[in-house]
């Protein structure tokens, strides 16, 4: 049988913790997550990180888009050499991920921030800014990027490294989640929209608006957020700092499919249809 850290958080969840939540779409879970998941997962990061075909480069997505489709890339002109990477569904591979994503304390945080009885593993996905890296993250909704539909989705944000303004922190629209609208996905790098997609555009944010939420944070710290919350990034300033997270996407009670045009599509989604329940499955497992 493999052994593997704690399944239990380090603390308990607080009362106003839950209540930040639910009101601003997003809380900061700080010290919450055993130290010994960070070393657990990071050797099995490095791996990836690694193997040159293992993540996609955003940094040269960004360089094609400018220079193929004329989009406008979000970098800062004053930083330069690093990349921004990034990859989803390492746990169907990697047994490291595997358990992370499944017998962490993750999915009982998400149980009790959704206020769910069971939880769904969706997906996880790394996101990695090198020292340098110039690309900001371009506001945007997780949900768009779903074929969920429901109340009860979230991610769950996990760092490796300390992480502040400028490495590239998380930025945080608060209570954007509650205008119940889904935005169209776009790419990371550019406010451009995925093609074939369908809804709303993201709207434009204002940097200093004063509902922006920003954390600083260290590993050990988890960020938590609804799959509704308008969020983006800064780029990486930093000349020494790497900026590594790993997310982990869950559903809980009454979420249904909603298969979305545009959107990428997971294997299984071929077999089911809008409205069906999400149920226990390989490709989408009960882990709570």
């Amino acid at each position: 049988m493999n052994s593997y850290p704690t399944s239990d958080p380090v603390r308990s969840i607080t009362e106003s913790e839950i209540d930040s939540f639910v009101s601003d779409g997003v809380v900061h879970l700080p010290g919450i997550l055993n130290i010994d998941w960070i070393d657990f997962l990071g050797a099995a990061l490095e791996e990836i990180l690694n193997d040159s075909t293992a993540l996609a480069d955003l940094t040269s997505l960004g360089k094609n888009l400018s220079e193929n489709e004329g989009f406008e890339v979000l970098s800062d002109e004053d930083v330069s050499g690093g990349r921004f990477l990034s990859g989803v569904d390492h746990w169907k591979e990697d047994e490291a991920f595997a358990a992370f994503a499944k017998f962490s304390p993750l999915p009982f945080i998400a149980s009790k921030l959704m206020n769910s009885e069971n939880v769904f593993l969706y997906e996880d996905s790394i996101l990695v800014k090198e020292p340098g890296t110039s690309e900001r993250t371009a506001f945007h909704q997780d949900l768009g990027y779903f074929h969920l539909e429901g109340e009860n989705i979230c991610t769950v944000w996990a760092p490796l490294d300390d992480v502040d303004s400028e490495t590239g922190a998380v930025v945080y629209l608060r209570s954007s989640h509650q205008e119940k609208k889904v935005f169209k996905p776009n790419w990371f790098v550019t406010n451009e929209s995925l093609p074939g997609t369908q809804g709303n555009e993201v709207p434009e944010i204002n940097i200093e608006d004063k509902d922006l939420i920003r954390f600083d944070t260290k590993p050990g710290d988890l960020i938590v957020h609804h799959a509704a919350t308008i969020h983006g990034a800064g780029a990486n300033h930093s000349i020494s700092r790497r900026r590594r997270a790993v997310s982990v996407r869950y559903c809980g009670d009454g979420v249904v499919y909603k298969i979305r045009s545009g959107a990428p599509l997971k294997s299984h989604h071929k077999n089911v249809h809008t409205g069906d329940p999400v149920i226990d499955h390989p490709d989408c497992p009960l882990v709570f």
